[in-house]
């Protein structure tokens, strides 16, 4: 094999755009919640890492075992005021509770956006 096929083989090889694992730094096997204007809704862990505003997780105190009635598990909900990160990766921001997704650090987030009147 020559050196430049060798080259080009290595080359399409490798692996691009995201390679750090992303940080959870909470138990994502719990129900992830975050709340908008007052109300709860559920999540997926990678959004509930990347809102800026009010989370919370509902957990079960304890594993039920084999056999056990789903009817008995005692759940317990607790607030999750863990860091803030740019969606989709581990770069933290500061939290300013604007109650969306942080998909860019250089927006400016020191006002809430204001609704359009004129939608339909």
């Amino acid at each position: 094999m020559s050196v430049s096929l060798e080259k080009e083989i290595r080359v399409m090889a490798e692996k691009t755009g995201a390679t750090v694992k992303k940080l959870h730094d909470f138990n994502t096997a719990g129900v992830l919640e975050v709340c908008i204007k007052g109300n709860w809704y559920r999540t997926t862990c990678n959004e509930f890492r990347s809102f800026d505003g009010k989370r919370r997780i509902t957990q079960p105190i304890k594993q039920p075992g084999l056999r056990d009635s789903f009817d008995d598990i005692v759940v317990h909900t607790y607030d999750y005021n863990g860091p803030v990160y740019v969606l989709q990766t581990n770069l933290e921001v500061i939290k300013m509770d604007t109650e969306t997704l942080v998909t860019n650090p250089y927006i400016k987030t020191t006002q809430k956006s204001i609704s359009n009147s004129n939608r339909i």
